[in-house]
């Protein structure tokens, strides 16, 4: 049976009785994952935040968004169906809660500058 820390660092054998990282004693089940998304109405509206120029950097953006508590999403924006190609190359259109618009721009922002600085 496995064992976690409390604190947590981690799983453990179940010979193990303390967290070798924190000292603290071993639990039977994980400890809850820390979440820092905030609680938003369910019928906010979920508006245009920008377009990412393919897959991996819209992963990126959303990780980075998600990093900051803001909840968002990403769609294909690709030439359609039956066209040649993976979705990974095509644009992504990233989305986000309309209360969270000006601090994910924000975000977003820094990311693309940051990006411009290193390129060039």
């Amino acid at each position: 049976m496995t064992r976690y820390c409390p604190a947590g660092d981690g799983a453990f054998e179940d010979w193990a009785e303390r967290c070798p990282a924190c000292r603290q004693p071993l639990q039977a089940e994980p400890p809850p994952a820390p979440s820092r998304m905030v609680a938003q109405p369910a019928d906010e509206p979920v508006v245009f935040l920008a377009t990412a120029p393919n897959e991996p950097v819209a992963q990126l953006w959303l990780q980075v968004l998600e990093d900051e508590g803001i909840r968002a999403m990403a769609k294909p924006a690709g030439p359609g169906y039956g066209a040649w190609g993976s979705v990974a190359t095509f644009e992504h259109e990233l989305f986000v809660l309309r209360s969270t618009h000006d601090r994910a721009s924000a975000v977003i922002a820094d990311l693309q500058a940051d990006e411009e600085g290193t390129s060039g």
